[in-house]
């Protein structure tokens, strides 16, 4: 007596109301109450039989923000190299970005999380779009599966001094010349939010029209010269006609 009894541990609140012999609740947790939770079943005197599972929990703490997306270039021409940073604000455990294009998932970077740092983290991540002109725009899974990259970084490292991995990617443009670039940071099934899509586009080169020499400049005021000089002998021409 009593039936149940709660012992302190920092940071966990237990709601007594909704917890019984079956289930525990546990309210207002941080990130630090992750970690490995334990039920153990004991039977009474004189044998004292137990019974322990255990099982992993970790409590999220998402980013405020939605990703962050910057390009190099918002226009192409074939044969560039477009390159794009996404990064993503401080949270535990450390979130995994993944690039989309047309709405199509082409590459992954994994964020790894120490269990035993419980601090909160940014997360960043490069690519390198080259822009070729070999086949048609195919899309589906040859387009997502064959490219798919996984780049594995250690995210402890001081940001400005890390080298991060590039992601290299090969795309050949659609017959509209223009694709959408995202970028989505996800933390488990709990968390998933996608930055603002980036719209780029082939660059409009098209060739000058030719200038017509015989509708413009100075040869089409000769022209005009040389029509009113020929006006101006005929009426004469005329007034002599006339006069003989």
């Amino acid at each position: 007596m009593p039936p149940s009894m709660v012992f302190p541990l920092p940071g966990a609140s237990v709601d007594l109301d909704q917890s019984d012999r079956n289930q525990v609740r546990i309210v207002n947790m941080n990130r630090q109450l992750s970690g490995d939770y334990q039920c153990e079943v004991s039977a009474d005197a004189p044998l004292f039989h137990t019974d322990i599972r255990s099982a992993p929990l970790t409590v999220v703490d998402p980013p405020f923000r939605a990703p962050q997306i910057s390009i190099s270039e918002d226009v192409y021409s074939r044969g560039d190299v477009l390159r794009a940073n996404c990064s993503v604000d401080e949270s535990y455990p450390v979130p995994n970005i993944t690039w989309i294009i047309d709405d199509h998932k082409v590459a992954e970077t994994v964020s790894w999380t120490s269990e035993l740092d419980f601090k909160e983290r940014s997360a960043f991540s490069q690519i390198a779009i080259s822009i070729e002109d070999a086949e048609p725009y195919r899309m589906g899974i040859t387009y997502t599966s064959s490219s798919l990259n996984r780049v594995y970084h250690n995210p402890y490292y001081d940001e400005k001094k890390l080298n991060h991995d590039v992601i290299q990617y090969t795309l050949v443009p659609p017959p509209t010349g223009q694709f959408s670039l995202e970028c989505a940071s996800t933390i488990y099934d709990l968390y998933s939010r996608k930055s603002e899509p980036v719209y780029i586009r082939m660059a409009d080169a098209p060739y000058p029209a030719p200038r017509s020499r015989s509708v413009t400049g100075d040869e089409s005021s000769g022209v005009r010269r040389s029509s009113k000089a020929l006006l101006t002998l005929v009426s004469a021409i005329t007034s002599v006609y006339l006069t003989l």
